[in-house]
C-alpha cells in the first residue's frame, strides 16, 4: 500500500515507508539507550566522588525535529529523499572537565575531555591517564585532580621561570653591556634523542656566543661556548695559538 506525500505530491512505496519507520524507531531506541548510559555514567561519577559542574557536567540534549532526510542505498538502487520526517535526535552527553596550563597565554585554562570508555566498572581516558588502560573510577577522580594540581604547580614555575631569566639576562647584559642576550630554545643531546631546554646567550658582535643555563633563583652557569677567531684559524694559526698558551 501506498502512501501521498501531500506536500511535495511524491507517491511513497511501501518499502520506502517501511524505511522511514524503522529510521523513527532507530532513533528513538538510541536516544532511549544513550539515556540509559549517561544516566549509569553519571551515577558512577557521582559514587566515586565526582563534582557535578566541577569535575563533570552531563550536556545530553534529547529533542523532537522534524527534517529532510536520505534513506536507502545507491548501490541497491533504493535510495530516497523523505521529506518533513519527524524524529528523536541527541547531542551532548558527559564531559569531564579539567584544568590545563597554557604556556603561551601564562594561565590555567578549563579543559573538556568528552571522549572516554566506560566497560563494566572501569574507565578509560587516555588524556587523563596518559595510556590506554582502565582504571576505577576513583583512580580516575584521583588523576583528573592531579593534573589540574599540576596545571596551577606548571603556571607557579613559568612566572618563577621569566622572573629567573629576567634577573640573569639584566646581570649578564650589565657584565656584557656591547653584546646582544637573547633567550633562545637549545637542545641537548641524550644518545639518539634530543631534548629542547630554554637558555641565555650572549651573542658577541664577531659571531661568538656563550650559552647559560638559568636556576630558578636566577642565577646561571655556562653551558656552551663558541670563539669565532679560532674557528676562523687554518691549522697553523691554531697550533701557534695553543703553543703560545703554554708558554
Amino acid at each position: 500500500m501506498s502512501q501521498l506525500d501531500l506536500f511535495e505530491g511524491v507517491v511513497l512505496t511501501t518499502e520506502q515507508e517501511q524505511m522511514i519507520a524503522e529510521f523513527k524507531q532507530d532513533t528513538a531506541k538510541r536516544a532511549k539507550r544513550l539515556m540509559l548510559e549517561t544516566e549509569q555514567t553519571e551515577g558512577m561519577f557521582i559514587e566515586a566522588g565526582f563534582l557535578r559542574n566541577i569535575d563533570f557536567k552531563n550536556t545530553l540534549e534529547v529533542t523532537e525535529v522534524t527534517k529532510d532526510i536520505t534513506l536507502g542505498s545507491y548501490y541497491r538502487d533504493n535510495q530516497f529523499e523523505a521529506k518533513d520526517v519527524t524524529y528523536i535526535t541527541t547531542k551532548g552527553g558527559i564531559v569531564l572537565l579539567g584544568k590545563q596550563f597554557n604556556k603561551e597565554q601564562n594561565k590555567v585554562v578549563d579543559v573538556e575531555y568528552s571522549y572516554f570508555n566506560v566497560e563494566g566498572d572501569k574507565i578509560e581516558c587516555s588524556n587523563i591517564t596518559g595510556n590506554y588502560r582502565k582504571v576505577k573510577p576513583t583512580t580516575l577522580r584521583d588523576k583528573l585532580h592531579a593534573k589540574n594540581r599540576q596545571a596551577e604547580t606548571n603556571l607557579e614555575l613559568n612566572n618563577k621561570e621569566a622572573v629567573a631569566f629576567a634577573t640573569a639576562k639584566a646581570d649578564l647584559q650589565a657584565k656584557c653591556p656591547d653584546a646582544q642576550v637573547v633567550e633562545i630554545t637549545d637542545y641537548d643531546s641524550y644518545g639518539r634523542n634530543y631534548r629542547t631546554t630554554k637558555r641565555l646567550k650572549v651573542q658577541f658582535e664577531n659571531g661568538s656566543y656563550v650559552t647559560f643555563n638559568v636556576r630558578l633563583d636566577g642565577t646561571y652557569s655556562m653551558a656552551k661556548r663558541y670563539d669565532a677567531a679560532i674557528a676562523a684559524m687554518d691549522t697553523n694559526e691554531t697550533l701557534e695559538f695553543f703553543n703560545n698558551q703554554n708558554k
